[in-house]
């Protein structure tokens, strides 16, 4: 069964959703990724975040359309992407849309307002220009003002930050207008009782094209199309995004997400090393099986895989030709003498995922349905809790202000070993390096040195 989507605000304050619509707060990045969204469903996009977070990117929107998912946009946020890739499948709805493709618009800012929270209905504390503009055409339809008042009393708005652009404020302007102050409180005034509101009209036709399931709306060429050219490229980026998107099948939208419980088991989680190097060298005998030749098992599999593509000799054959080892052992590993377990070291802490994929994310599918997951999930969970907890009761933390040697010693602390050893310690939790560990165990400090058994 199909799904629609619509992520809808400001643009439409008091907007009643029709039956069948799952109407959701703007979109903002990786919102997109988190829907659970399959061919034939169909996602609106009126309103967006750009400030206060980061912007939905275009990427997500595309990777959607690869899917098989409409995408429709209109109006604000939705306006600006449909306008930027309509040519690629996304279709875009109403006046606002057209204006920005056929460049009669070209400033993100048209649209944008000032609006109070959620729990206020986006109350409005600013006027998009987009609406100022239209309601400045009308009043030249209708003699209240001259063509050329009306072209200076824009250009006068542009050079205004957005969050302070209001009929109320006509007056301000002009000093850069160059109108009488008085007439400009006037044509104010009268904007402001003939209100023109070119965003809201866009969003619901918007509406009315989702109710459709996303028949109508047409793109750029004026088809209603399907997506074009060639698949999204699958870059690290993509991959990270969706990674942080992911949830454990039957989730709440408010779980922490999969890649963040993963980061609290590579941190924290005694076992990890172990358990990682075991899916490294599954999956590398698996590719071994999969391109080599006969499946051999466990580790012996995976180190035959590396004789296969070349990366060191074969250790029964050839004793020597092994000194490429030392920077990825310590010591005592070296000392050891297990050639086989010093190359199932080395390719553990080598690995690499293919490009396109996140480095660890290809473990997800193993890792999801334990119990250690779920509840390193909790726990992520908690330390978000405490964080949001901490900041408000001392506005002036913030993670970003914790020295990292302090993070360093909590790690080396939860390791164990020396901390000459640290870079192996975090190579075998699936970090590049240590410094990236610790960035990574930033948000989790407050809680975990508070309170370590959590």
């Amino acid at each position: 069964m199909t799904t629609r989507h619509l992520f809808i605000g400001p643009s439409a304050p008091g907007f009643v959703p029709p039956p069948g619509i799952v109407v959701r707060p703007p979109v903002a990045a990786g919102d997109l990724l988190a829907l659970p969204l399959t061919a034939g469903d169909t996602v609106g996009i009126v309103d967006g975040y750009f400030h206060q977070v980061r912007a939905v990117p275009h990427k997500e929107i595309l990777a959607l359309l690869d899917r098989g998912v409409t995408v429709l946009g209109a109006a604000s946020t939705g306006a600006l992407r449909a306008a930027e890739l309509d040519t690629f499948g996304m279709r875009g709805v109403g006046q606002i849309y057209e204006d920005y493709r056929c460049g009669r618009l070209d400033a993100d800012d048209e649209v944008a307002l000032l609006h109070g929270p959620p729990e206020s209905g986006y109350r409005a504390m600013s006027e998009p220009l987009v609406n100022i503009r239209a309601c400045l055409a009308a009043a030249v339809r209708d003699g209240v003002c001259a063509p050329e008042a009306a072209e200076r009393i824009i250009a006068a708005l542009r050079s205004v930050p957005y969050a302070l652009r209001s009929y109320q404020r006509f007056p301000e302007l002009a000093g850069t207008s160059g109108l009488d102050p008085g007439e400009l409180a006037a044509l104010g005034r009268h904007c402001a009782r003939n209100r023109r509101d070119v965003k809201r009209a866009d969003a619901l036709a918007l509406v009315e094209a989702l109710c459709a399931d996303g028949r109508s709306g047409d793109s750029a060429d004026g088809a209603v199309g399907d997506r074009t050219g060639d698949p999204v490229p699958r870059t690290v980026f993509l991959a990270d995004w969706e990674d942080r998107a992911r949830r454990p099948p039957g989730e709440r939208p408010d779980h922490p997400g999969s890649l963040t419980a993963l980061r609290v088991l590579q941190l924290f989680s005694p076992g990890f090393p172990a358990l990682r190097r075991d899916l490294v060298l599954a999956l590398l005998a698996r590719e071994c099986a999969a391109s080599c030749g006969p499946r051999q098992t466990g580790g012996d599999a995976a180190i035959r895989h590396g004789v296969h593509r070349g990366v060191y000799p074969d250790p029964d054959e050839h004793p020597d030709g092994f000194d490429f080892l030392r920077p990825w052992l310590t010591d005592e590993e070296v000392a050891c003498g297990d050639r086989r377990r010093q190359l199932r070291l080395f390719l553990s802490r080598s690995f690499e995922s293919e490009p396109g994929t996140g480095r660890e994310s290809v473990f997800l599918d193993d890792l999801e349905p334990t119990e250690e997951f779920a509840r390193a999930a909790r726990t992520a969970a908690a330390c978000r809790r405490f964080t949001d907890e901490l900041t408000a009761e001392r506005p002036d933390f913030t993670v970003d202000r914790i020295s990292p040697e302090r993070i360093a010693e909590l790690l080396v602390q939860q390791w164990g070993g020396a901390r000459a050893e640290a870079e192996f310690h975090a190579l075998d939790r699936g970090f590049g390096s240590f410094a990236d560990a610790i960035e990574a165990a930033r948000p989790y400090y407050p809680l975990v040195k508070l309170q370590p058994r959590t």
